[in-house]
């Protein structure tokens, strides 16, 4: 139970966050994503085929590089 409070309350400050931030800061954290997903070694997507999902994963693949 105690972790189960610890994670809510991580994810709720969090959140609390995240909604405070800047329009144009979330604004500019999509394009830049966006971006990085329809270049490289991925130049060959075709944008309104790409999904959300595809996206974050190539984002979050980068990371690991």
């Amino acid at each position: 139970m105690f972790k189960y409070r610890l994670i809510r309350t991580t994810e709720k400050l969090k959140l609390a966050i995240v909604w405070r931030l800047p329009n144009w800061v979330v604004y500019w954290c999509t394009i830049r994503s966006g971006a990085y997903a329809t270049t490289g070694e991925h130049s060959s997507q075709v944008v309104p085929d790409l999904t959300l999902i595809n996206t974050l994963k190539r984002w979050e693949d980068k990371s690991k590089e």
